[in-house]
């Protein structure tokens, strides 16, 4: 396991010093677990449920507890330890909930509300991974006003 201080060494010069030099803009994705009754209703309107889930993300603290329950009745929470497992599995990369994927130039973070991707790719790789977790994902990029359901970008049969 690498110690905090190298993995920020590491983070800075591999993954963000490339992206200044180079002028590459990086995508910041938050990925949310829809639940099943909701991915019936917006799967084929999804402007809907990003409009909603923007709406929580620029939400005033003051309004926490309103947005909570808004968040609760329509996302399912990420249980981290599993994911961390995986992708440190797979990948040997880790430190407190976060994997950078240095073939892709990525940032995993996991959170048990939502996972957040930052990457200099419209759509890493390394994103069909959670597909094996849950089908019924919602990435948002909120920075670019984009949103798609993860499995509507790869081609793979997962029941």
């Amino acid at each position: 396991m690498i110690n905090v201080k190298n993995h920020l060494f590491l983070t800075f010069i591999f993954f963000i010093i490339p992206y200044t030099i180079n002028g590459d803009s990086m995508r910041k994705y938050y990925i949310f677990i829809i639940r099943t009754e909701f991915y019936k209703i917006y799967k084929n309107n999804p402007l809907v449920l990003y409009k909603t889930l923007e709406n929580l993300y620029k939400l005033n603290l003051k309004n926490f507890g309103y947005g909570l329950s808004i968040y609760n009745q329509l996302c399912l929470t990420f249980n981290p330890e599993i994911l961390n497992n995986y992708f440190y599995r797979k990948f040997n990369n880790y430190i407190h909930n976060k994997h950078y994927i240095r073939s892709e130039k990525t940032i995993i973070e996991i959170h048990r509300s939502c996972i957040i991707v930052l990457t200099k790719y419209n759509i890493p790789k390394i994103m069909r991974y959670l597909l094996y977790y849950n089908r019924y994902l919602f990435v948002c990029d909120f920075d670019n006003k984009d949103y798609f359901w993860l499995e509507n970008q790869y081609d793979l049969n997962i029941h």
